[in-house]
């Protein structure tokens, strides 16, 4: 039985090796802020293409050329001197369709008012959204000192639908007390088209635009785990719990995964379909009869093995463990 069991892994990487799928890009507009020129205060004036949601007495901005990674502009979020609230924040927004997106990418630069003052990400945090919920963070990202970094978020699932989806960008403040140093998050190169060429592929869990063996890595590591969260990318199934409180990783999965290799994948949804439970002895995807019990079998790893050892091929396979 080892054998077949090894032929499985042999299987899998011959399949990756080749073609792979990409992902389409989305359209940001005006995400380098270039055609606007100057806008001293983003207050009176919104960048084009985007959306200004601020308090003018805690938060300001402006596009302006003081920072910049592609061209000359940039935009800028910033604190004012006041009093704030955890959870205070300032964003400028627009709508994206996000079908298609496997990750938005951006520059961003962290500063206070004045090179003596360390940024504190205890005190302020660069934020992204997508409908209002925080998708990253410059803490969870480990941006935690002054300087520019570039980003990238991996877009969940859930927001991968037809229609429009609210991208956000700005500033949040984490504490309640008066603030008398300004905070400044700088924003540059915002995009999502690191992935051109074709639709988005389920199979690309890692996110990299390719289905390959960096997706079957993240799949087996999370291998038969339950309490997965039914928008992990590895989650490809829609089976019961799936869908709502929690997940199994498991051959479904792999099922899904495997559609989108190229070459012939004849056989995989046939066992996938009926994984672990009773068919007809005489079922043509029923390949290993060793743990049959008349009038039932069972379709499990055993009969994914021979199908492994037969791939592509005209002989047959041993049976027995």
């Amino acid at each position: 039985m080892m054998k077949n069991v090894t032929a499985i892994g042999v299987i899998m990487i011959a399949l990756l090796v080749g073609n792979a799928a990409r992902a389409d890009d989305c359209v940001i507009v005006n995400g380098s802020f270039e055609d606007d020129g100057w806008i001293p205060n983003i207050e009176s004036r919104d960048p084009i293409g985007w959306v200004v949601d601020m308090s003018a007495v805690k938060f300001g901005g402006r596009v302006y050329t003081d920072w910049a990674t592609d061209g000359d502009y940039s935009l800028t979020v910033y604190s004012d001197w006041a009093t704030f609230s955890a959870g205070d924040m300032a964003t400028v927004s627009q709508d994206v369709n996000l079908a298609d997106v496997v990750r938005i990418v951006f520059d961003v630069n962290l500063a206070t008012g004045s090179k003596y003052v360390k940024w504190d990400p205890n005190i302020c945090t660069a934020v992204v959204l997508v409908d209002g919920d925080v998708i990253w963070d410059s803490n969870s990202a480990g941006l935690v000192a002054k300087g520019a970094y570039r980003g990238e978020v991996c877009i969940d699932k859930k927001y991968r639908t037809e229609g429009l989806h609210t991208v956000s960008l700005g500033i949040r403040i984490n504490v309640n007390e008066p603030l008398w140093e300004n905070y400044y998050t700088r924003w540059d190169a915002v995009d999502c088209n690191n992935c051109p060429g074709v639709g988005f592929v389920k199979g690309d869990i890692s996110g990299d635009c390719y289905v390959d063996a960096n997706d079957l890595k993240v799949l087996a590591g999370l291998w038969l785990s339950d309490g997965v969260d039914p928008n992990d990318a590895a989650n490809l199934s829609a089976v019961g719990d799936d869908l709502t409180s929690y997940a199994t990783i498991d051959f479904r999965d792999f099922a899904n995964y495997a559609a989108a290799w190229p070459g012939d994948m004849i056989g995989i949804e046939a066992i996938a379909a009926y994984w672990l439970g009773p068919v007809d002895p005489d079922y043509e995807y029923n390949l290993f009869h060793g743990d049959d019990i008349t009038p039932r079998a069972a379709i499990n790893f055993f009969d994914l093995a021979v199908l492994a050892e037969t791939w592509l091929g005209c002989g047959g396979a041993e049976e027995g463990p």
